[in-house]
């Protein structure tokens, strides 16, 4: 049945983006937390980087030639606004937005930012840099990353319990209530959706088929990226261990 009190907001893009991006990086940061980084299975860790990093290009560009509420043009991204909103939420019921209210814009534009810092400096420590800078740099983005999806849930929920809207279920089926001043858009772009998914998957198939288990390595466009302990061996460590079998 058809619920004319809701009007369609988020297109196909942007909810399969919103989902893989979240269990991407849940995924990884698990892994982190909980995998020894000389097992096998904490490649996954950096292969999921390297998708959510392919993602980002994609959603980026769909920011800029996508529907309405994807544009980032359609973020409301006003400093006066964003601490008006804040405060109001506080004393008062929040305004509502058929898009990205300012908390949820700038949440948004902060996890961006922070998953392109962590695939860029993931890929730099994997092309085999040894730098502290970049390591430490990438435990930040990681922490900033997790408190500000923490903060987002909880303003999600606590604006579910002030306007009972189920705001949590626009990234679901793409619709919220409607406005009075905003209209929704007409066409959820499935088409587009599906090319999202194929290509993610594809890319997802190009780590897959230049990934080498031997000595946990991708071959990366031509850059050797190493994923695990195996491939960070140096070679004075093996002329040791040789020169130590043969006092043997």
């Amino acid at each position: 049945m058809k619920d004319n009190n809701k009007t369609t907001v988020y297109d196909w893009p942007t909810r399969i983006f919103h989902w893989l991006f979240a269990f991407l990086f849940l995924g990884a940061y698990i892994i982190v937390e909980i995998i020894d980084d000389e097992s096998p299975l904490f490649t996954l860790h950096m292969t999921a980087g390297l998708i959510i990093g392919f993602m980002l290009i994609l959603r980026i560009s769909w920011g800029f030639v996508g529907t309405t509420y994807a544009l980032f043009s359609s973020f409301k991204m006003n400093p006066a606004e964003f601490f008006g909103y804040l405060k109001d939420a506080v004393v008062a019921k929040t305004k509502r937005y058929l898009g990205h209210n300012p908390a949820s814009s700038y949440a948004t534009i902060i996890m961006f930012i922070c998953a392109a810092g962590l695939a860029i400096t993931g890929v730099i420590m994997t092309g085999g840099s040894e730098s502290d800078f970049y390591e430490e740099t990438h435990d930040l983005l990681a922490n900033i990353f997790l408190i500000t999806v923490i903060a987002h849930i909880g303003g999600i929920i606590f604006h579910h319990i002030k306007h009972r809207d189920s705001l949590w279920s626009s990234m679901l089926d793409g619709k919220k209530k409607v406005l009075p001043e905003e209209t929704g858009i007409k066409n959820s772009k499935r088409v587009a959706g599906m090319l999202f998914l194929i290509l993610t998957l594809t890319w997802t198939g190009y780590l897959y088929s230049k990934y080498d288990s031997t000595n946990q390595t991708i071959d990366l466009l031509g850059q050797e990226l190493v994923l695990g302990e195996k491939g960070h061996e140096s070679p004075y460590e093996g002329e040791n261990h040789e020169e130590k079998n043969d006092d043997d």
